[in-house]
């Protein structure tokens, strides 16, 4: 009895643990999938100070952001980048950055091409190193030497006798390869936050202008790229189906041979309980000693016991057993097979 408890909490622990698994492999491998989507955001600013010479007409050394100048006072220009990212998945890997003019010489009320431009660096890269953040901000600041880049421009325009609108960009640049944590896909970095001064040895008036350049890229991973993986997942559900099913099979086989062992020995029980008083306990027969006559059912062999009145012997065994009546040279039987007994 303690074999076949044993043996029943195998079989329902292995079926729980198919099941628990099938369910696993078929949500991984039969699931509706979303494409997967990495992005990130900027929320670039720069704020600036223009300082001028001296003077007779300002009382304040500097003008704040969002005026208009007169170029000719402007002395030097203070600017403060900041760079500020946020990503929808943590990240790791570098971003480089520095600060760059650039000086242009644009020919009048002409939209196409220009007369001369220049790059300046005013600083060398620096790289910010980071490790696994949702979120990252740069702070620059950067003195403007405008008059140095004005007499440059000036000097050019007035050697060649040109009309041009020349302007000075100056710009933050942020480049980088940062990689999304717990994957191996990449995302790239190229932003730009500047501020664009017109350049002119003449008392004219002028706006700085921003651009801030905040981008939003996004990168979408197709799931198709997962494909072999979502295909093994369903190999693995089709086997551990298959071994459900054939452990599930063992599991019932086992059920119904042990009731139908209950079931014989309660068969058995039931006879001798209500016919203990004409029945008798038999270690053993040898039926070649006998002619054997077979009965079809133990009310038959009950009618043969009403008239003979001889004693009806009980042989047990695991798989038959027999209840028989001997007169003289016959035996009347009766054979009980467990498999007949159904639950």
């Amino acid at each position: 009895m303690r074999i076949n408890k044993i043996r029943k909490r195998r079989f329902i622990i292995t079926l729980i643990m198919l099941f628990i698994l099938g369910v696993t492999f078929f949500s991984l491998g039969f699931k509706d999938t979303k494409d997967i989507r990495y992005s990130y955001k900027e929320n670039n600013s720069v704020d600036y100070k223009v300082y001028l010479k001296d003077n007779n007409f300002f009382e304040s050394s500097y003008l704040e952001k969002n005026k208009t100048y007169i170029t000719s006072l402007i002395d030097y220009i203070t600017a403060d980048y900041t760079y500020n990212v946020t990503f929808n998945n943590k990240v790791s890997g570098d971003l480089n950055y520095k600060v760059v003019a650039e000086i242009k010489a644009d020919k009048a009320n002409n939209d196409v091409g220009n007369y001369w431009t220049k790059t300046y660096d005013l600083t060398s890269y620096e790289t910010d190193s980071v490790t696994s953040v949702s979120s990252h901000v740069i702070n620059v600041s950067q003195k403007i030497d405008y008059n140095k880049y004005n007499d440059l421009l000036n000097s050019f325009i007035q050697e060649y006798g040109l009309n041009a609108e020349s302007t000075l960009k100056v710009a933050l640049k942020v480049t980088g390869n940062v990689k999304i944590d717990n994957t191996n896909d990449k995302m790239d970095i190229n932003s730009e936050v500047s501020l664009t001064v017109p350049l002119s040895k003449l008392a004219i008036e002028g706006k700085i202008e921003t651009q801030n350049n905040n981008n939003q890229k996004e990168i979408i991973k197709k799931q198709n790229e997962q494909e072999p993986m979502r295909n093994l997942f369903r190999v693995l559900f089709v086997i551990d189906l298959l071994m459900f099913v054939y452990n599930l099979l063992r599991y019932t086989m086992f059920m119904m041979n042990r009731y139908n062992n209950l079931n014989y020995r309660d068969t058995i029980k039931k006879i001798n309980s209500d016919y203990e008083d004409i029945i008798t306990k038999v270690k053993s027969i040898n039926v070649n000693d006998f002619a054997v006559i077979d009965v079809e059912s133990f009310e038959d062999l009950l009618n043969v016991y009403n008239s003979l009145r001889e004693p009806i012997n009980f042989l047990y065994g695991n798989n038959e057993s027999r209840f028989f009546i001997i007169k003289g040279k016959s035996c009347y039987m009766f054979t009980l097979h467990k498999e007949e007994q159904k639950w």
